[in-house]
């Protein structure tokens, strides 16, 4: 049985209102099943964030955390994606409103086909 593992450690936006991918699943494999995801605000304001999980080759449209604000100095435990699984393949997109405002880092397990 596969072990949650660190994943992504303090990735953050280089665009403002842009989904970018912090994580992409192994293309072998059962996906990756995302344990918790965590956004730190580091900027001096209130930043928000918007979080999607894409199959491979799709394009960002709906998210699954639709609307997200963290009050600066503060973080946000993710609820909505954690639990969820990105296919093989698939990537997990953030879009913040400010480049290089939140920070994420996110736990999860890669699973392998039996």
């Amino acid at each position: 049985m596969a072990t949650t593992t660190l994943l992504v450690n303090g990735a953050t936006n280089s665009l403002a209102d842009t989904p970018e991918i912090i994580y992409t699943s192994p293309e072998k494999g059962g996906g990756t099943i995302i344990k918790a995801l965590t956004a730190s605000n580091n900027s001096t304001s209130n930043k928000y964030y918007r979080a999607y999980i894409v199959d491979g080759g799709k394009e960002p449209i709906n998210a699954q955390i639709k609307y997200r604000i963290v009050i600066w100095g503060e973080m946000d435990a993710g609820t909505g994606v954690d639990g969820q699984v990105i296919p093989p393949g698939g990537s997990l997109y953030v879009e913040c409103n400010e480049p290089e405002s939140i920070y994420f880092t996110i736990s999860g397990r890669e699973t392998r086909l039996a």
